[in-house]
């Protein structure tokens, strides 16, 4: 509920902002929900979009499954950008997004990390407290989680899981010391930020980023223009830069495994 309560937070303030960036333009504006670990990416595009096009965009951010809870309960929402392509499909088989308008368009990337500096374990089954977003709302969770599992890892470090609201949440218990390992996008932790300490980075599950237009919007062709410049051209040649890679039509779940003498992960091919 707690998160519920946060989401809906965020949703009214990304609709006052809409409205005040509008201005005397008030009939081109869109509500963007996105997960939140696009915010680094989006927080790019976003302002380049509304400068070129005229389109204001209020954006509020959250766990996928919240969002897509939202939705369902008639959310004034023009635009999801969820991360993985299953919450998508729920809201879909609903009858709450336009079907044509449903794209995959990059791949996310799930990260470990640690506190830096901080040299209480290197080994992940060393860890005392392992962080990850609640797998039933956020793909980066179930990514995670799906990745253990298939490393035969799960059972042994269940009980140590940390389960944060949020794949932010979850960064932060890593970043403030408070858990001795987080798995996270790595769009939120780009190579070289110097507040925490990267141990490799993998896909896992279904983390395919999906864009929809909402049904019921008021403002379909603003909505399709940010649909469609979201999965274009422009913004594919940001991706890497951002910790994504392409999209793909399948998802793939590697194995974890690190090798304490190289203090590396590896991820090795069913």
């Amino acid at each position: 509920m707690r998160t519920l309560f946060a989401f809906v937070g965020a949703l009214a303030s990304a609709l006052v902002l809409a409205a005040g960036c509008a201005g005397d333009h008030d009939e081109r504006r869109i509500t963007v929900a996105a997960a939140s670990s696009l915010q680094p990416l989006l927080e790019e595009v976003v302002p380049r979009f509304a400068e070129d096009t005229g389109i204001a965009i209020g954006v509020s951010y959250g766990a996928s499954g919240t969002i897509a809870n939202q939705i369902e309960h008639g959310a004034p929402i023009d635009v999801v950008v969820a991360a993985s392509l299953e919450h998508v499909d729920r809201l879909s088989s609903g009858g709450f997004l336009r079907v044509d308008s449903i794209k995959p368009w990059a791949n996310g990337v799930v990260t470990l990390v640690k506190p830096k500096g901080d040299n209480r374990a290197w080994l992940l089954v060393e860890g005392e407290r392992i962080a990850i977003a609640n797998p039933e709302t956020a793909p980066y969770g179930a990514a995670a989680k799906a990745l253990l599992e298939n490393s035969g890892l799960w059972e042994q470090l269940e009980d140590r899981i940390v389960y944060a609201d949020n794949v932010m949440q979850a960064l932060q218990f890593a970043r403030s010391g408070n858990v001795d390992f987080a798995f996270v996008p790595a769009s939120l932790v780009p190579l070289g930020s110097g507040d925490i300490d990267h141990l490799g980075g993998f896909y896992g599950g279904d983390l395919r980023q999906t864009v929809a237009v909402v049904a019921s919007t008021d403002h379909l062709e603003d909505a399709e223009a940010f649909a469609n410049h979201l999965a274009g051209d422009e913004v594919a040649a940001l991706l890497s830069g951002f910790g994504y890679g392409p999209p793909t039509d399948s998802t793939w779940t590697g194995r974890f495994q690190q090798d304490g003498g190289r203090d590396a992960l590896r991820l090795l091919d069913d």
